[in-house]
């Protein structure tokens, strides 16, 4: 292959390449992502669409930086940097999949990048879902001590699993728009 092709063409495409994929992995990825990599069915996801699709991009970026580094200089130092570098945008683009917020009947979960919360639905009082009209909003579920567990809705679908949830375990539900 590379007898036919200079390598800074192999590899300044694939660095072409990342960037050019990296919206449509940005948009498709995302909803796949709790089939694949989140499978304990007894949970209901709700994945973070917002904040994965910035992390995907930038794993994207990354990989193609590495590649665009094999482009400039092909030297050890350049090798190493370029593996880190490829390394790095690997582990970026697995992180992905530990921004989700997980609810079952007994807990209330939420991972995010750096820590996670949870609250088990016994020690929460109620639930508030804050809305702009004609849009998602946010739920809060605040525990009987007045800590708060904010989750962004990505879904519709995930309004009614959590007040058939509320009020399967007889926890105030309200709704409100967000001022």
């Amino acid at each position: 292959m590379f007898k036919d092709y200079s390598p800074r063409l192999i590899f300044g495409v694939m660095a072409v390449t990342c960037i050019i994929i990296s919206p449509l992995f940005a948009i498709f990825v995302p909803m796949t992502v709790p089939d694949l990599f989140l499978t304990d069915r007894s949970y209901f996801y709700i994945y973070s669409f917002g904040t994965n699709v910035k992390i995907i991009i930038a794993g994207f970026v990354i990989l193609a930086a590495a590649f665009a580094m094999l482009c400039w200089k092909r030297q050890i130092a350049t090798y190493v940097l370029s593996l880190l570098l490829l390394i790095g945008g690997l582990v970026t683009l697995y992180s992905s999949t530990s921004t989700y917020t997980a609810i079952n009947e007994q807990v209330v979960f939420k991972s995010q990048l750096i820590g996670s919360q949870k609250m088990q639905w016994d020690s929460i009082e109620r639930v508030a879902l804050e809305f702009v009209p004609n849009a998602l909003g946010n739920y809060k579920f605040i525990d009987k001590s007045g800590n708060e567990l904010i989750v962004q809705e990505d879904k519709s679908m995930a309004t009614s699993y959590i007040y058939l949830m509320a009020s399967k375990k007889n926890i105030k539900f309200d709704e409100y728009e967000k001022k």
